[in-house]
């Protein structure tokens, strides 16, 4: 979560900057629109030509083309002004970091008016920036850690850098405010899209154990780490099942920000599943791609990124994080199929496929969480592969007992460009769960519908009047390449900056 400042206000600009970039969009013609000033007479003749006519995500560069302060001017096509949108503004600005990093560009200029006066005003000018900027400072993501320093990128997330021009102090303290939020969002983001790529030979339960209490105490957060032996103690059955084929000490990290001077505070908790590497177990998962399974944390890192922002934002809400780290494998100490183990809540459950661990894991940290008597109760999780077949890769899913909760959730995402789509969690579901020899199965005899019942399974762990909800973030946790700010490769980060201003709105 490194202090990037990839975006800067100023009410002056000194120095020599690389690039000014200019916001062009399109009239009814679908032809570009001259904006107005020093740039006009340019548009104007790439409208004539042909050359340039402004269509959404088209870029025209000139080299020595720019007027002073900058040496070259990039156009950005955004297309028809009556479809400005924050996921248009967000991807353009995702464009716009890529084009200046091929073009080896440094410090970069955002003409201003360009992007804030066209268009409809129900997106305001601090909307438009906020969303610009995070698509410029998203796209920016590597994850080179492990490379020789020779080979490494040269265009890292420190070396592009977006400066706005303020008119006046107020303006500037007005967009600094925003700024100052999406670095925060940012630096969150690149935290969650790190741990998620984390080999699992270095990223085990210990290390991003460590990771949380060190990230949490520098942000203010209370932290407290169950060790394997705390968690027996806490009789977390089904988290212990699944790590007792590891050689890998499992742990729960538990997080709490507290907002100051608010008593009263309504609590939001937010459950992560952290699989550090999931083989499947003894029902071993086939080769191909089986590298992917060091993502089967994302969940945690997700919350981990929420929390975080929400104490950088200090928002007025108590939140409790609850991170579950665990690995997956298959020696001889493994659960085997048929096994029946206790949960944390008393209910029994036959394992029928040992690679339907995570709803083990959360089942407990849910009933974990509980006992802070939350408000609402989120859970994250890579859960099941079947929400990719029913969902695809843009959007996520969402399944729950508070319908209000849910269209809470759904509304953040729909702010963020987040997407979340909701599943029924129908009582027929449950059916195919209920053992013959226990209380519970954790895999139901038919494959069909598999996130449902996921959710379902978890839903038994859910007390009497808690609101709750689950995202299944199997499809879009990593390699979501198709939408520029994500990485072309590996973690996505997504769904921290819609988790965060769910919290911050709740």
């Amino acid at each position: 979560m490194a202090d990037s400042h990839l975006l800067e206000v100023r009410t002056s600009i000194s120095g020599q900057v690389d690039t000014v970039i200019v916001a062009v969009f399109q009239d009814s013609g679908k032809k570009a629109i001259p904006p107005q000033g020093q740039y006009q007479d340019i548009v104007e003749k790439l409208r004539k030509n042909g050359t340039f006519t402004a269509s959404f995500g088209s870029i025209q560069f000139i080299r020595f083309g720019g007027v002073e302060p900058a040496e070259n001017v990039l156009f950005i096509g955004m297309g028809p002004s009556g479809d400005l949108s924050p996921e248009k503004l967000r991807q353009a600005g995702a464009f716009v970091a890529v084009k200046l990093k091929a073009e080896k560009c440094g410090l970069s200029l955002l003409d201003l008016k360009s992007v804030t006066e066209a268009g409809s005003s129900e997106i305001s000018a601090h909307q438009r920036i906020k969303a610009f900027g995070e698509g410029f400072a998203l796209s920016q993501y590597r994850f080179d850690k492990y490379r020789a320093k020779e080979s490494k990128d040269s265009g890292t997330i420190n070396q592009l850098r977006l400066v706005v021009i303020a008119e006046d102090k107020k303006e500037k303290a007005a967009i600094q405010k925003e700024i100052d939020r999406v670095n925060q969002v940012v630096s969150a983001v690149a935290l969650t899209r790190d741990w998620s790529n984390e080999p699992s030979n270095f990223g085990t339960p210990e290390y991003f154990a460590e990771e949380a209490k060190s990230w949490g105490r520098k942000n203010g957060l209370k932290v407290r780490v169950l060790t394997e032996k705390d968690a027996a103690r806490e009789k977390m059955g089904l988290f212990l099942g699944v790590g007792k084929g590891s050689e890998r000490e499992s742990r729960v990290v538990v997080l709490e920000y507290q907002p100051k001077n608010k008593k009263n505070a309504k609590t939001v908790a937010l459950v992560g599943k952290g699989v550090t590497f999931d083989s499947g177990g003894v029902s071993l998962k086939a080769g191909l791609r089986m590298e992917d399974m060091k993502h089967d944390m994302t969940g945690a890192a997700t919350v981990m990124g929420a929390i975080l922002i929400a104490s950088q934002w200090q928002v007025p809400h108590r939140v409790i994080a609850v991170l579950a780290f665990v690995e997956n494998m298959p020696d001889g100490d493994a659960i085997q199929p048929g096994n029946v183990l206790t949960s944390r809540n008393g209910k029994t459950v036959e394992v029928i496929n040992t690679d339907a661990e995570g709803r083990l894991v959360l089942a407990d940290a849910l009933d974990l969480v509980q006992d802070f008597e939350p408000d609402a109760v989120i859970d994250v999780a890579t859960l099941t592969g079947a929400v990719s077949i029913a969902l695809g890769k843009h959007c996520c899913a969402v399944l729950g007992n508070e319908q209000t909760l849910i269209d809470a959730l759904c509304r953040s995402g729909n702010h963020t460009g987040e997407r979340i789509w909701q599943l029924p969690l129908f009582d027929e579901y449950l059916e195919d769960l209920k053992s013959d020899y226990a209380d519970l199965k954790n895999s139901a005899n038919d494959t069909l519908g598999g996130t449902i019942r996921g959710a379902m399974f978890l839903k038994q762990f859910v007390r009497k009047n808690v609101k709750w909800a689950h995202l299944d973030i199997a499809s879009t946790g990593y390699n979501m390449g198709h939408i520029p700010y994500y990485p072309k490769k590996g973690a996505s980060g997504a769904f921290v900056r819609t988790l965060a201003q769910f919290i911050a709105d709740f």
